[in-house]
Parts: C-alpha cells; structure tokens; sequence
C-alpha cells in the first residue's frame, strides 16, 4: 500500500491552547517588553496527548501579516525587525516529551546593548516541530504519516506605555464573484506598537427598524499594517436599505471606535 507523507503546519494566532494529531502547546503568543541590554523569559507548556512519545526539534523564522491577516513566513533574519538572533529556548532545542506528558519550555529574550531603537517592535517565529512522524489513514485507507509544526509568535517592543492607534480607512460594500453579499473594513495600525482586537458587527433594516447583531471579528496587526477584514452578509436578507455598524475594541484599555455604512440591496 502507498505511504503518505503529510505536514500540518499549525501557527497559534490566539494565546491559548490547541491541538492536532500529535501537539499541544500553550501560549501561542509571547509579548516582551525590554529596554537595551535587559532579558527576560517565559515558560510555554508543550503537552503530548498521545500514546507514544513526540521528539521536538526547534527552529526559527521571520514572519509579517498580509493584509489579509494570514501569516506571511520568511527565512531567520530576512526582515530588519527581526529578532531571531535574541532569542534562546532552554533547556534545548531538542528534547523528548513522553506520552500524557506536559513539559515546560523556556523561552529566554535578550535584547543587544547595540540593538536599533529606531524600530519599535520587534518579532520573530518559533516553531516546535514533531521528529518522529504519526501513523494516520485517509478516507480511502491509505496509510499517511503525519508530522506537525508548531508555530509561537514572540513581540518584542522598546516602549512601556505606547497605546495603539487604529484608524478606518475604508468602509465598503460589494458583491463577491460567487455572488455573495459582503462589507470590507479597512483598517491602519498607525502606532509604533502591535493593535490586537475585535470587531463587533451590527445590521439594521432601516425599512422594518429590525437590528440583528452578526458575528464578531477578531483582528491582529503590527506597527503600520493596513488590515483587510472582510464580511459575508447573511444570504437571506430582504431587499431594502441598511445600516451597518462596526465597532472596534482594541489595546489595553479598549479603546472603541465606531463606522457606520448604509447601503441598499
């Protein structure tokens, strides 16, 4: 029977667990805040929920967002914010995590007596990733082996007390090519500091008075990232006019902005 050989290539977004045929890692996000020449470190939990034991090697990229919001991966010190070179996992970059065992990791950031001010964040990719491949089978019974990758976000930033400034650039509806109804949201990070937040939406049948509220969007930028955040309407809206409401909710202090959008279907 033909073997497979199959990469699940996992980034952790938010910081909080997750899972997936072989790897558990908890947080995904790491944030340093260090002047020049001061260190610190964090523990992150990797857990093996498996019956056999999980060798780990770890490794390092450079990584931005697209405006999209996915993950754009590059090579080790390909981005002049990198800081690939500032950071140190103890006690090792290979080690060996025993079945239902939780093994805790040191993520040790030491920022360089010479490193550029001029650039306010800083940031860089661990990844933990699985050595010894899984055994799996596909729908049709093929044997697969399956190896996972885990992917940590570390931030760095020289400031203590910068608060994050997010501005709407644009705020639009169109039709998409599957002919599906849809609001894009544009929005800057124009602060020297990573913005993390959501966007709450909010529809209102100006013809009926009817408000319903829609799913939250979560969003991620770094220092000068325009954002991109695209919206489905429901499919089955009355034709009519209405307004649409967004409402953001960002940084420490959740700071709130508000956009409001009327169209006609």
């Amino acid at each position: 029977m033909k073997q497979l050989f199959l990469t699940l290539f996992i980034i952790l977004s938010i910081p909080a667990t997750w899972s997936q045929a072989g790897i558990s890692v908890t947080p995904g996000r790491l944030y340093y805040k260090l002047g020049l020449g001061e260190s610190s470190s964090q523990v992150i939990k990797l857990m093996n929920p498996n019956d056999k034991e999980l060798e780990i090697g770890v490794s390092f990229s450079d990584w931005n967002y697209e405006n999209s919001g996915a993950n754009h991966i590059l090579e080790s010190n390909s981005l002049p914010n990198s800081c690939v070179n500032w950071i140190q996992v103890l006690p090792s970059s290979y080690f060996v995590i025993q079945p239902g065992e939780t093994k805790e990791i040191e993520i040790l950031f030491k920022v360089p007596t010479d490193a550029d001010t001029d650039i306010p964040v800083h940031n860089a990719m661990v990844f933990f990733t699985q050595l010894n491949p899984g055994q799996a089978k596909d729908d049709n019974g093929a044997a697969i082996q399956v190896t996972v990758r885990m992917g940590v976000k570390i931030y760095h930033s020289f400031s203590q007390k910068t608060e994050p400034v997010i501005e709407i650039a644009d705020f639009k509806n169109y039709v998409a090519t599957d002919k599906t109804k849809c609001i894009k949201l544009q929005i800057a990070n124009n602060s020297p500091i990573w913005a993390d937040g959501k966007v709450k939406w909010e529809l209102f049948n100006n013809n009926t008075g009817k408000k319903s509220s829609l799913n939250e969007t979560d969003f991620f930028t770094l220092p000068n990232d325009l954002r991109e955040l695209n919206f489905q309407l429901p499919k089955d809206l009355d034709k009519g006019k209405y307004t649409i409401s967004a409402q953001l909710s960002f940084g420490e202090t959740d700071v709130i902005k508000v956009a409001e959008l009327e169209f006609e279907i």
